[in-house]
């Protein structure tokens, strides 16, 4: 009989979602007294599931050992929200996080000009950045200017919340865009335009070959971090395109340990999923196999854009921008209206589709909740960055979201770039931003991401976020909303328990209880070993 026998690990007793937030709406009696802990104990992984635990577990013939050595044990870590394809071409792209305004932004690229062209440089003859903000610079920049340090290479510049992209004219014409011209200079492409110019980037010769580069090193450092499972929000993926990309990895090497992926399509492949019969959930077409029997390639849900971003200033409000701004949308913008979003997850939930509904604005959150309320659709709000005033009212958003059960999927570390931001383009609404503790307080089952590479993938730094709320000055900004670690944490493993006879084999083993630790503590944590269906993924 084979399996993995585990000798010594102390599982962290933490409460459910439902239950801490009863105790946050009570005024917090008892939030911050997590469960007592207990001895380590033995595990036996067999089909890669727990089936027994206990002291001084006889080992069986032909059986695993790995010597927890005391170490705290915890259910393997979720991601609920990365782009996986923009975080493995982040490897390879020019950061810009740090630019304070334009011409600093192009002093980088500039430099990689130059490197290109001497031959200083590896790889294809194009440039791509990640990172920059709009909102956090004095000026919107031209198309004009980046031609003028990239001449004929094509560059394409990601903003940092991927909601817009400044692009060259050589870019843009491989892309079917206009250039910039003597009269038109060109701007930076903005939502709608850019999500289409950003789902056609391999039309640019290289841009595939520098994604796929990256995906090794992020499945490998997934692993590293705890992360057994992650929801893929990659644009424009068909369904076999995860199983033909570890095809073409495995010809380089032996592949990582993977997690578990459930990759979500977009409404331009909703009709693909529905064609093939794929329902949330199902196996997704020649997907590789865990030690339980399960596929770790799955169908994610339907992802849905309703409006724009806090740092286009095209999140929808419901009160206008400041006129400062000078935006030409001063309530920002729906991106889909709400009967066009009704028919969308009427579609999907008739077709056992789950929907993951972007929206970010307190108007936009409104217009989501009435949307499943009358659809009944299945599923999760992303982001919900600004919850309306009335939100926790008999029939507000959030009260309407709960009682339907649709989860929130939020970002905690967003607010580490946002802070600054936040009082400018929207003031006077800070108690109202990044507000998780109400979240919890109403009952919302919280499910912490990274919306990667928008925010590092790393659940450490989520769980540190939403503990300490630090802003990068040192500020806490707004300690009310802080979550406890125990919250944190039950908000980062896909609703399981604690581990316990009948628990999948996807495991954590830690050097610390985390639910001891503060929000610093938090964020330095490194797993010494990750498990996904009974497998090692990563050990050290």
């Amino acid at each position: 009989m084979s399996g993995l026998l585990i000798r010594g690990a102390r599982p962290v007793r933490f409460r459910g979602r439902r239950e801490l937030g009863r105790l946050r709406a009570a005024a917090r009696a008892g939030l911050n007294e997590p469960p007592a802990p207990g001895g380590p104990t033995d595990l036996r992984i067999e089909a890669g599931a727990v089936v027994e635990m206990g002291p001084a577990l006889a080992r069986h013939d032909g059986e695993e050992v790995l010597d927890a050595g005391g170490a705290w044990l915890i259910p393997g870590l979720w991601d609920a929200h990365a782009h996986l394809d923009l975080e493995a071409a982040r490897v390879a792209r020019l950061e810009l996080g740090r630019a304070t305004r334009a011409e600093e932004a192009l002093a980088i690229v500039a430099a990689r000009a130059r490197a290109l062209r001497s031959g200083a440089a590896d790889g294809p003859a194009l440039i791509q950045g990640f990172g920059h903000r709009l909102s956090n610079w004095p000026r919107v920049p031209s198309v004009a200017e980046l031609d003028a340090v990239t001449g004929p290479i094509p560059t394409v510049l990601v903003s940092g919340d991927a909601h817009s992209g400044w692009v060259n004219s050589a870019a843009l014409t491989l892309l079917g865009l206009p250039p910039a011209t003597s009269a038109d200079p060109g701007a930076p492409l903005m939502e709608g335009e850019w999500f289409a110019a950003l789902n056609r980037l391999d039309d640019i010769p290289g841009s595939r070959e520098l994604v796929e580069s990256g995906y090794r090193g992020v499945l490998e450092d997934m692993a590293a971090r705890g992360i057994t499972g992650v929801t893929d929000m990659t644009w424009g993926q068909d369904a076999p395109a995860w199983a033909a990309r570890l095809d073409r990895m495995s010809a380089t090497g032996p592949l990582p340990g993977l997690p578990r992926i459930r990759v979500s399509t977009y409404r331009e492949g909703l009709e693909e999923r529905i064609d093939a019969h794929l329902r949330t959930g199902d196996p997704l077409p020649g997907s590789p196999v865990g030690g339980d029997g399960s596929a770790l390639l799955t169908q994610g849900p339907l992802k849905i854009i309703s409006d724009g971003s806090m740092g286009t200033g095209t999140a929808r409000l419901r009160s206008p921008y400041p006129a400062d701004l000078g935006l030409a949308h001063p309530h920002g913008v729906m991106s889909v209206g709400l009967d066009e979003l009704t028919g969308l997850l009427g579609r999907a939930h008739e077709h056992g589709m789950t929907a993951a509904v972007h929206a970010i604005g307190d108007a936009a959150l409104i217009d989501v909740a009435r949307a499943f309320a009358r659809t009944g659709a299945r599923g999760r709000v992303e982001h919900a960055q600004l919850l309306p005033a009335d939100a926790a009212g008999p029939e507000g958003a959030l009260t309407v979201l709960v009682r339907l059960g649709v989860e929130l999927s939020v970002q905690p570390a967003h607010l580490i770039d946002d802070w600054a931001a936040v009082g400018r383009v929207w003031p006077g609404l800070e108690p109202r931003s990044y507000a998780f503790a109400d979240m919890a307080a109403a009952g919302a089952m919280l499910a912490l991401g990274s919306d990667a590479p928008v925010a590092p993938l790393d659940p450490w730094l989520a769980m540190s976020a939403a503990v300490g709320r630090r802003a990068p000055d040192g500020s806490v900004w707004s300690p009310e909303q802080r979550l406890s670690a125990e919250e944190a944490l039950a908000a980062s493993v896909d609703g399981a328990g604690p581990v316990d006879v009948g628990s999948r084999g996807d495991l954590v083993l830690l050097p610390d209880n985390p639910l001891r630790l503060g929000p610093e503590e938090l964020r330095a944590v490194r797993p010494l070993a990750t498990l996904v269906a009974g497998a090692l993924t990563a050990h050290r």
